[in-house]
């Protein structure tokens, strides 16, 4: 893959042909630069920052390009611009699993029309990838929260597979999402307290919602709601048709 280059202040090419030129690969702007000190506020602090000078552009751009030509380190050590800290390894990004190789594709979402206890609705669209059956499942409360429906929709949702399955779950719901995939972790080491050691609201539901999601294998997909993404429109409509029931 070609690699998109952004060069800083160079308005005559000729001109850089003759002085020393900055290379950054790795840096909050990746690039040429003909400038020690712009050079510079692209690695400072930035870690596992990669830059070299060269007094060739040419060299310069095979090396951002991937090759390792012979250089000279910049003769000015990048100041830190922040404290330094001990390196993290880099987190590897596994691809999410396409939706067309899952057993299950399921939408969810909950509704309460006066946030909280008010009455409420949940609901969860499920489709069979092998034979593009097509599932609704939906319910009501007279008073809930919303946060109460969207786990609730997430658990009727995660109970409808027979067996364990690869299932995608998206969902327009931030509390769902981020309550599974970063905060569960740390709220089963504490004994289901908070990082501040108040307990964890909606435990009920949390902890069904664990035991249902290490049954699966679930990849999650946060869909920003109301913007036309037509089963999340579909849950919407069904969850808010519940809670009507209880007005």
């Amino acid at each position: 893959m070609q690699k998109s280059l952004i060069i800083k202040e160079i308005t005559d090419w000729e001109d850089i042909m003759q002085k020393k030129v900055y290379a950054v690969r790795v840096g909050r702007t990746c690039g040429l630069f003909t400038n020690w000190p712009e050079c510079q506020k692209q690695v400072a602090g930035f870690p596992g920052a990669r830059y070299k000078s060269f007094t060739s552009a040419q060299e310069a751009l095979a090396w951002l390009a991937g090759s390792d030509v012979p250089h000279k380190e910049p003769a000015h050590p990048a100041r830190p611009l922040v404290k330094p800290t001990r390196p993290r390894p880099a987190a590897v990004q596994m691809p999410l699993r396409p939706d067309s190789e899952q057993d299950f594709v399921i939408y969810t979402d909950g509704s309460c029309l006066r946030n909280p206890d008010g009455p409420g609705g949940w609901a969860a669209v499920i489709r069979e990838v092998a034979t593009g059956t097509v599932t609704e499942l939906h319910e009501g409360s007279p008073a809930t929260t919303n946060n109460r429906m969207e786990l609730s929709a997430a658990i009727a949702a995660l109970r409808f597979p027979k067996s364990p399955a690869k299932i995608a779950l998206y969902t327009d719901s931030q509390y769902l999402k981020n309550g599974i995939t970063k905060w569960m972790a740390g709220w089963k080491r504490r004994g289901w307290k908070k990082a501040d050691g108040q307990p964890v609201l909606n435990q009920d539901l949390w902890q069904e919602l664990d035991a249902l999601y290490s049954r699966h294998d679930v990849t999650f997909h946060w869909v920003k709601g109301h913007v036309g993404v037509e089963l999340n429109e579909r849950c919407d409509r069904l969850a808010k048709r519940e809670a009507m029931h209880y007005r």
